[in-house]
């Protein structure tokens, strides 16, 4: 009996969406320039990898499998997220406006401009901005762009099962096969954004399966101690390398990652058990989501403050705007507080955002079947 619950891969979704987070801010001489850090966008990958494992592990061998459940349970586990930071980064437009419009402030772009215009609204609310020519992928809250991937792909999962049944996972290695193909020959048949999230999703559900014929197998303590301590360094080297194709050959790697680690027989797999590392798991969807909307208003407050205090505070270099508090030590204290303050905030959304949002799936499903009985 395969279990239920892989924490050593909770763990890693944690520590990748930390490494986000990192990548994320620019402070001048901080660990936030580290290579490692600088190639951290690269984890999105993984979490679509390990989406696909979890999920063909919930789902794929389901014999009875309703559409209108499934998508529903998919739906309140990532909506209500989503929806609350849309509206603080559709509140920081309004802020913007008035100060523009009544204070003459402006914080870098007019309001409702860009990423933030009228009409990604709606892409936004139905979760297809990152499926189309025509929208922008990294509008309003931009680490939702993978949500908006990720949500469609269950319901390209759904149909692999319902269409494919017994062959199903034949469709699963088609997909992510040409997926990668396209990914590698650059072309633009689909958009760049809906390939990394075919390829790697349905990459993860394969290694799902393979680990379900090999999950006997189990490596003793010395062996899995030793696969797994290559498998980090390899992540480590090539998410910090400037290789072509990064992120497919690196998604490959995470698949690789995820299917050993999801042994758990080494000494690795067994110190992401503690509960720190199993609490930044919990925490993981809410961290990923949260801290593009924390930064946004950080960014906004440094703005302020540069005018107050008239101090230089952020510096644009070629594309990227850095910032600065006056040197190194306090430029790497401020990167450690904004993620202790993200990580804060994550343990507040989660408990009553997404905790709220699944019980009300529950509270759905059971009017459902109270008036199926009626």
């Amino acid at each position: 009996m395969i279990k239920k619950r892989f924490e050593a891969l909770d763990a890693f979704r944690g520590l990748c969406a930390l490494s986000v987070v990192v990548f994320h801010m620019h402070w001048i001489e901080s660990i936030t320039e580290l290579d490692f850090f600088s190639g951290a966008l690269v984890f999105v990958e993984f979490f679509f990898v390990l989406s696909g494992f979890v999920l063909a592990h919930g789902y794929g061998f389901k014999r009875e499998l309703d559409f209108k459940s499934f998508m529903k349970s998919r739906f309140f586990r990532l909506y209500p997220l989503h929806f609350a930071m849309f509206i603080f980064a559709f509140s920081f437009q309004c802020i913007k406006f008035f100060a523009y419009d009544y204070g003459g402030i402006t914080f870098g772009s007019e309001p409702f401009s860009g990423n933030f215009a009228f009409s990604e609204i709606i892409p936004n609310l139905m979760l297809i901005q990152s499926w189309t020519p025509y929208t922008e992928h990294l509008s309003y809250n931009g680490p939702s762009w993978s949500i908006s991937i990720e949500f469609y792909m269950y319901a390209i999962l759904f149909m692999s099962i319902l269409f494919f049944k017994s062959h199903k996972v034949i469709s699963w290695l088609m997909i992510s096969t040409i997926s990668y193909i396209l990914l590698f020959s650059g072309s633009d048949v689909l958009l760049n954004t809906v390939l990394r999230g075919l390829s790697c999703f349905f990459g993860g559900a394969v290694a799902y399966l393979v680990y379900t014929k090999i999950s006997d197998l189990r490596p003793t303590y010395v062996l899995g101690s030793l696969v797994e301590t290559i498998l980090i360094v390899s992540v480590i080297f090539s998410v910090q390398s400037n290789i072509q194709n990064k992120g497919a050959l690196c998604s490959i790697l995470f698949i690789l990652t995820v299917l050993f680690f999801a042994f758990e027989s080494g000494i690795v797999s067994n110190a992401l058990k503690n509960k720190p590392f199993q609490y930044l798991g919990m925490l993981s969807y809410s961290i990923y989501m949260v801290h593009g909307i924390i930064l946004l208003y950080l960014g906004a407050l440094f703005k302020v403050l540069e005018k107050v205090l008239n101090v230089k505070i952020r510096v644009m270099t070629d594309t990227v705007e850095y910032t600065t508090l006056g040197n190194a030590f306090i430029n790497n204290i401020a990167v450690f507080t904004i993620v202790v303050l993200v990580v804060f905030i994550s343990h507040f959304t989660y408990k009553y955002i997404e905790v709220k949002g699944q019980q009300l799936n529950g509270i759905c499903s059971n009017k459902l079947k109270s008036e199926i009985v009626r």
